[in-house]
């Protein structure tokens, strides 16, 4: 018995490190694993190595594409409007809504100087590289803390530039995530954005 608790143990471990998932909810998933019989493992297994075999991130822009097709960054899209994001998610939340038809930017994450995160841990010297032909830039990074801190330092970097800057429409709870807004609420917001500059 001992030598099938140290397996569970060491995959309910594993599987805590995702963010939001606590020992219950691992020990949960690790039993319907085993439940599921043999090919749910290997399915999950093998669905796990496809993404990190065909899916890879813009040196560019930092969003993530299918390794044997281009970025979003370089198809045919409105590229003089530029939305700003933190995370990953956060533009594939807003991509999916189908409300913004132009480029966006990941910074990979929000400026936390409690958590150690400067300007110089996120993508911002990529960003003023990309602003050649940019006519707006939409600020969308989560309404928090250290998502206000970061919009107001993209707004002081793009103080002297020839851009116009908005922000999503407040509405978005405070406190909260990009990742836990329903698409109507995200879609006000994007197009009632608050325009900065």
């Amino acid at each position: 018995m001992a030598g099938i608790s140290n397996y569970i143990e060491e995959l309910i471990n594993q599987l805590t490190k995702f963010p939001g998932i606590g020992r219950k909810g691992a020990e949960r998933m690790v039993y319907h694993m085993i439940r599921s019989g043999k090919d749910f493992p290997k399915e999950l297994i093998n669905a796990v190595s496809q993404i990190h075999e065909h899916i890879t991130s813009c040196d560019q822009c930092g969003m993530i594409y299918v390794t044997d097709e281009n970025c979003s960054c370089s198809e045919d899209r409105n590229t003089k409007s530029l939305c700003i994001v933190e995370d990953i998610e956060d533009a594939i939340r807003i991509e999916n809504t189908k409300a913004f038809d132009g480029l966006y930017h990941v910074l990979g994450g929000s400026i936390a100087p409690l958590d150690g995160i400067g300007p110089a841990d996120l993508s911002f010297d990529r960003l003023m590289e990309r602003l050649e032909g940019i006519e707006e830039v939409i600020i969308a990074t989560n309404p928090s803390n250290s998502g206000n801190t970061t919009a107001q330092y993209i707004e002081k970097l793009l103080e002297d530039k020839d851009v116009s800057i908005s922000r999503l429409a407040t509405g978005l709870p405070v406190g909260s995530s990009l990742e836990y807004i329903d698409d109507k609420t995200l879609v006000s917001s994007i197009n009632g954005r608050v325009k900065i500059k």
